[in-house]
């Protein structure tokens, strides 16, 4: 999935740039969806922004994040 967006060049390398840690991506978006059904009742939105991708192996960083719940 994350192979066919736009972006997905600057994950593997572009320009000389380090390999993106893409399981550590994959594992938050999946997790971060497990979340929302979960949660589906209580949880109007999810925001990550921005969301770091560090060289692989390394993880990612969420800088801020933002749940609205449902009223």
């Amino acid at each position: 999935m994350l192979a066919r967006l736009k972006a997905a060049p600057l994950l593997s390398g572009f320009r000389g740039a380090a390999i993106a840690d893409v399981a550590a991506l994959s594992q938050l978006i999946a997790d971060i969806s497990l979340l929302a059904a979960q949660h589906a009742e209580e949880i109007a939105e999810i925001e990550l922004n921005p969301v770091l991708v560090h060289a692989e192996g390394q993880g990612v960083t969420i800088v801020d994040a933002l749940v609205v719940g449902r009223k």
